[in-house]
This record gives structure tokens, sequence and C-alpha cells, in this order.
């Protein structure tokens, strides 16, 4: 083999490192793995706000909102990190937890949660929130 098949092959291996995440879960494993193909979003040409609401659907996104802000239904926005993959979690001066997970090709989730757990809301298509649950347990958004 030569060098540059290597090379791909080290590329293919540090993309599916880097978007593999941790989190302290109660029942489930606590990471979220993509293998390269479920990991090729580019990032969106356009810089816009992404509305939480908008996540909600049963079409695959196109690109990946990197850098961008994400606005939830009551003003919250947190700042989406210039790379891919990953997901943080933010917690205003309010009763409220605000977090979000990059799922690849299945595009973001996102949720708000009461300090205390007791409610959650989610924002994502169907299949990357089971993956996200999978992961990390239902109740991911608490951690």
């Amino acid at each position: 083999m030569n060098l540059s098949v290597f090379g791909v092959c080290g590329l293919l291996l540090a993309a599916v490192v880097s978007l593999t995440s941790c989190s302290e879960a109660d029942n489930d494993d606590g990471y979220l793995t993509l293998t390269a193909g479920e990991a090729t979003l580019s990032a969106c040409p356009t810089a816009a706000p992404v509305m939480v609401e908008a996540l909600n659907t049963k079409h695959l996104p196109t690109c990946d909102p990197i850098g961008q802000t994400l606005v939830f239904p009551d003003g919250e926005q947190i700042q989406l990190p210039e790379q891919q993959g990953g997901g943080g979690a933010s917690r205003s001066g309010s009763d409220y937890q605000y977090a979000y997970q990059s799922v690849g090709n299945w595009g973001l989730v996102a949720a708000r949660a009461k300090a205390d757990c007791s409610s959650i809301q989610e924002w994502g298509n169907a299949e990357a929130l089971r993956r996200v649950h999978d992961a990390f347990g239902s109740r991911w958004a608490c951690h």
C-alpha cells in the first residue's frame, strides 16, 4: 500500500472519532458514534439563525449549520461551534437548561429542560432523536 491509502484511512478514522461524544447517563453507553458515511454534510453556505422548530422535519438536512446561532422559542440562543460534531449545553438565568447534539447526516437535535428535569421539550429529526436517546438516554438534556 502507498502512503495516500494510509492517509485516507487515517482521515476516515479521525472523522469517526471526532464525531463520538460522551455524556454521563444512567441506562445507556454514553457514546454517540457515527460512521464516516453518516457524517458527510458540508457547512451551510449562508449564516442564518436556526430556529429549533425547523429541526422537526422528516427531511434530512442538506448542510451542517456550524457556527450559526440556535434559537429556542423563548428567545434563548446558543452559538454553535465552528467545527462539526459534538454537542453542548447552556443554562440561562431562568429555570431552564438548553442542549444540542449534532447527529451527522441525521441533523441537529435540540432540547429545553426544566432545571429539575420534570419537563423536557425536544426538536429534531425522529431518527436523530432516537440515536441521541440510545446513546445518552431520554433525559440527555438534563446532564
